[in-house]
């Protein structure tokens, strides 16, 4: 049997390497592939949180709005109670509040509510009676 000659050694082994570096190639572009569809996925998922933050953030801020909305009616409902000519001690006991609650109730509606009409008539009459100083003077 005759020895291969040394060329074709080479040419062999040099065929061998070309594969092998093919096959790394390969290999490295499929993970190139593969570390791409992650990032494209964590920030899929980055997107969604996000999303899902914004839902939440406005349904807690609307949740909120509503609570205060249900508290100034029930403020209304111990005004009107106080109105009937039920002492605030009674209000308080038939409701179970304290009266730091109940004061802290009417409050709420107090600091929402425009000057009265009597508040305006007494202004008035302030201001009437100021002018009729200065006539006098």
């Amino acid at each position: 049997m005759a020895t291969p000659r040394k060329s074709a050694q080479q040419l062999a082994a040099r065929e061998k390497a070309m594969a092998k570096a093919r096959e790394m190639t390969e290999r490295h572009e499929k993970l190139i592939e593969l570390a791409a569809e992650f990032f494209q996925q964590q920030e899929q998922a980055d997107l969604v949180r996000a999303e899902a933050k914004k839902k939440a953030d406005a349904l807690l801020a609307k949740a909120e709005a509503d609570a205060r909305n249900a508290v100034r009616g029930a403020a209304t409902t111990v005004r009107a109670m106080l109105d009937s000519g039920e002492p605030k001690s009674s209000v308080a006991a038939r409701l179970g509040l304290s009266g730091a609650e109940l004061k802290r109730m009417l409050d709420l509606i107090t600091d929402e509510t425009p000057a009265s009409p009597a508040s305006d008539q007494s202004e008035e009459r302030d201001s009437s009676h100021a002018d009729g100083q200065d006539v006098a003077a």
